[in-house]
């Protein structure tokens, strides 16, 4: 199939590409400039991403069968301030926007369109809690990660009535080698000074990347898939199990802690929501769909990725 992937020069995107490409597929990735998506394979092309407010091309969406929408400025970039929250939203609403109007565009004029949209969002759609489990049943919780999830969601929801097939896939924390959560946290770890963030029974609803790829690309051809679907593993651990499970597959000690002040100097607003709150939650969804997790456990997880990093040194 001809796959669009927006956000394809990312952390998971890139992965994402690369395993979609190898499956067969004509992969077209957006970018803002050549030079940032590295082609690799002959079947990974790039494509301008439209300026604010156009459409794609109808040429070139007519012959589009899949939208993978992964694009948006990254939420753990910088200290959220009001720019960088507007940065946050906006980035999401545009993305998704212009596909949803150019498919409409398309629609109109009698032209083919993608009839699937899988759109990214994240856990923090339910909000935090610290007893609370959650599933696709809850509605979303209060803050502002669950504010731009609820909105990036019903951006993505309005293809339903353009007759595309949309799936919604909450993300965990993603674990792999060479970026996101792991690089952050496991570098103090490395330094001999890794530990517990904050009072440590924070919940953390994780998933490694190969399963947040198996489950996009079981999302493109499984047709019963629609709607929200939290992509997290069903064993969420505490920050406390995380640091122990972190410092086992490094082999370094793990005997400091940051304390919430201290957090909240380093990281302000984002402190409370990314790193001192976390809610569990469980994939009910994809368990109804009898999807097997390729790692379910955090050991298995880490082992995986850390032996995978020593092999490559």
């Amino acid at each position: 199939m001809n796959i669009l992937v927006t956000g394809g020069t990312g952390y998971i995107g890139k992965a994402l590409v690369e395993s979609l490409a190898d499956a067969g597929h004509q992969i077209w990735v957006t970018t803002r400039n050549k030079g940032e998506a590295a082609m690799t394979k002959k079947s990974i092309l790039s494509v301008p991403i439209p300026p604010s407010h156009e459409r794609y091309p109808e040429d070139f969406l007519e012959n589009i069968d899949i939208v993978v929408n992964l694009a948006g400025e990254n939420i753990g970039g910088s200290r959220w301030t009001a720019d960088v929250k507007k940065r946050i939203i906006d980035s999401r609403l545009q993305v998704t926007g212009q596909i949803i109007e150019s498919c409409r565009h398309n629609r109109k004029a009698k032209r083919s369109y993608p009839k699937v949209l899988i759109n990214a969002s994240a856990v923090g759609f339910y909000g935090v809690h610290e007893q609370a489990t959650f599933t696709e049943a809850d509605g979303p919780g209060e803050g502002f990660l669950a504010e731009v999830c609820k909105e990036w969601e019903n951006e993505a929801r309005r293809g339903t009535h353009e007759g595309i097939r949309v799936v919604i896939l909450r993300f965990g924390v993603v674990l792999a080698a060479g970026g996101g959560m792991l690089q952050k946290m496991g570098k103090p770890f490395q330094w001999g000074v890794g530990g517990v963030v904050g009072e440590g029974n924070q919940w953390i609803s994780w998933v490694h990347r190969d399963d947040v790829i198996q489950v996009i690309e079981r999302a493109i051809t499984d047709e019963r898939m629609q709607g929200p679907y939290n992509l997290c593993s069903p064993n969420p651990v505490t920050m406390q199990e995380m640091t122990r499970v972190l410092a086992e597959a490094i082999r370094k000690p793990a005997w400091t802690n940051m304390p919430s002040w201290a957090a909240r100097l380093v990281f302000g607003e984002m402190a409370d929501e990314m790193l001192l709150q976390g809610q569990r939650v469980i994939p009910a969804n994809l368990e109804k769909l009898g999807y097997a997790f390729k790692y379910a456990r955090l050991e298995e997880a880490l082992r995986a990725i850390y032996s995978t990093v020593a092999v490559q040194k």
